[in-house]
């Protein structure tokens, strides 16, 4: 049976963290209009995340050789290859993040909802990132920012199927909590990582510890880490993170703060 555990997410994010339990909770028109507002950067994670939207792969200027190519998904932009892109940056959290570490350095349940907390702050990142790539590349950030989300919910719902293979319809209302908490959750680590580390803290805090947390070197640590991981990230290149992906995640064990 899932264990699941469910966070207040609408909390004001411009508080110190032993202020925010005093705070009351946002409602989801402040939510909206907050990702209306965070719609227009585009180095925000935010925005329309679910489905890829259906884009014509035809090359505009109707050369039959880019054609050729498009088909076959190997001119440099296709949206084939930026798909496969998206898998393997997936791929990269999945596979190679050492989630036993955060279980055991932040004292987080062996469930399910655990690993899928270490998994969507990571997934965020890689969101992030993919939106530095504008619109002066014809939208490919966009687009491969939806289809790292696609990945990481086919995931999460084979997982899901897997340990809760006798109750689907019980699983299926699970994962639509998750989604709206996902969708929360950009919205509070986006306007944290634009912040300073006090409001990066109590978004942690409140989505990542699930404000169960009263060890602030937990917190301190969480927020170096991300920092780390956001400037490994800004230093890689287009061709490092798209054409032939290489993201070398920080360890966690590595990223240590002073008692």
């Amino acid at each position: 049976m899932l264990q699941w555990q469910y966070s207040l997410l609408y909390k004001p994010l411009t508080v110190l963290i032993p202020q925010v339990r005093q705070q009351t909770l946002y409602n989801k028109q402040h939510v909206a209009a907050v990702a209306a507002a965070m719609e227009q950067c585009r180095l925000c994670s935010t925005g329309v995340v679910g489905k890829a939207p259906k884009q014509s792969t035809t090359p505009a200027d109707g050369s039959i050789i880019k054609r050729v190519l498009t088909k076959v998904g190997f001119a440099p932009n296709t949206k084939a290859r930026l798909k496969v892109a998206s898998h393997l940056l997936y791929e990269s959290v999945a596979d190679k993040i050492n989630y036993v570490a955060f279980f055991r350095d932040f004292h987080l349940s062996n469930t399910f909802n655990s690993w899928f907390l270490v998994t969507e702050l990571h997934v965020w990142l890689l969101l992030m990132r993919s939106m530095a790539e504008g619109s002066e590349t014809g939208e490919d950030g966009r687009f491969l920012r939806n289809c790292i989300v696609e990945a990481m919910w086919g995931d999460v719902n084979t997982r899901a199927k897997k340990l809760g293979a006798n109750n689907p319809s019980r699983t299926r209302q699970q994962i639509e909590t998750l989604s709206e908490q996902f969708q929360a959750a950009l919205i509070a680590y986006d306007e944290g990582i634009m912040s300073d580390d006090k409001v990066l803290a109590c978004a942690l805090w409140r989505r990542f510890f699930e404000m169960e947390c009263d060890n602030y070197a937990h917190i301190e640590r969480l927020v170096k880490y991300v920092r780390m991981q956001t400037a490994m990230l800004d230093g890689l290149t287009r061709e490092q993170f798209i054409v032939k992906p290489k993201i070398a995640w920080h360890d966690l064990d590595k990223c240590k703060v002073d008692a």
